[in-house]
C-alpha cells in the first residue's frame, strides 16, 4: 500500500477549542502514530447547507463528498445534546450515502457535560453507521464531564482517557489494514 490511509474526521462542534474537537485531536494522534493521515472535514462541515435546501448542490458539497470518497475510514465525534448527536454532525452525515461509505470503517467519540457520559449519542452514531454499511470499531470513547476533563496545560487530566483516544485512532487504521479487501487499500481515483 502506497502512502498513508486517509481518515476523514467529522466533528459535531464548530468550535475549534471545544471538548469534542480537542478529544478528536488526541484520537488523531493515534491515527498518525499508526501511519494514517487525518483529513479534517471542518472546512466543509461549517459551510454545508442544510440537506434538502435549494443550494444543497454546490462546490462545498462536491468537495466534501470527494474527500469522503477518498477516505479509507472515518472518525466521528460529537457533543451530546438532549441525548443525541449535534445537528452539525447529523447534517454532515445526512450527505453521505453508500457509494462513499460502504465497507469502510469508522470510530466513534462523544462528549457530555454531565457525569453520565454520552451513551445515547454513541448509540445514535452506531445506528447511522450501520445504515451507511460502515464497520464500526467495537471500542468507543464517551468523555463525561468534558468541560472539566482538561488541565491548565491544555491536555486531558486523565491519562487513561487520553490513552483510550489514541488507541481508538490507531485501532481504526489497524482495522482498515487488517480487514479491508485488497482493492480497498489500493489508490484509486475518487468517484464523484
Amino acid at each position: 500500500m502506497d502512502g498513508p490511509l486517509e481518515i476523514m474526521i467529522l466533528c459535531g462542534s464548530l468550535r475549534r477549542d471545544s471538548a469534542t474537537h480537542r478529544a478528536l485531536d488526541v484520537a488523531a494522534e493515534g491515527v498518525v502514530q499508526a501511519g494514517g493521515a487525518p483529513v479534517w472535514a471542518d472546512p466543509w462541515i461549517a459551510k454545508l447547507p442544510i440537506l434538502g435546501a435549494e443550494d444543497a448542490d454546490n462546490a462545498v458539497v462536491a468537495d466534501y463528498l470527494a474527500a469522503a470518497d477518498r477516505a479509507r475510514g472515518f472518525l466521528w465525534g460529537t457533543p451530546e445534546y438532549h441525548g443525541t448527536c449535534s445537528g452539525v454532525i447529523k447534517n454532515a452525515l445526512d450527505y453521505l450515502s453508500l457509494p462513499y461509505t460502504e465497507g469502510k470503517w469508522t470510530a466513534l467519540v462523544a462528549t457530555a457535560g454531565g457525569r453520565q457520559g454520552a451513551t445515547g449519542t454513541l448509540i445514535t452514531l452506531r445506528t447511522v453507521a450501520r445504515s451507511l454499511h460502515l464497520w464500526t470499531l467495537p471500542a468507543e470513547v464517551s468523555l463525561a464531564s468534558s468541560n472539566k476533563a482538561w488541565g491548565q496545560d491544555g491536555n486531558l487530566s486523565d491519562p487513561e482517557i487520553a490513552g483510550k483516544l489514541r488507541r481508538l485512532g490507531s485501532s481504526l487504521v489497524d482495522s482498515i489494514r487488517r480487514f479491508a479487501p485488497p482493492a480497498a487499500c489500493e489508490d484509486s481515483p475518487p468517484r464523484v
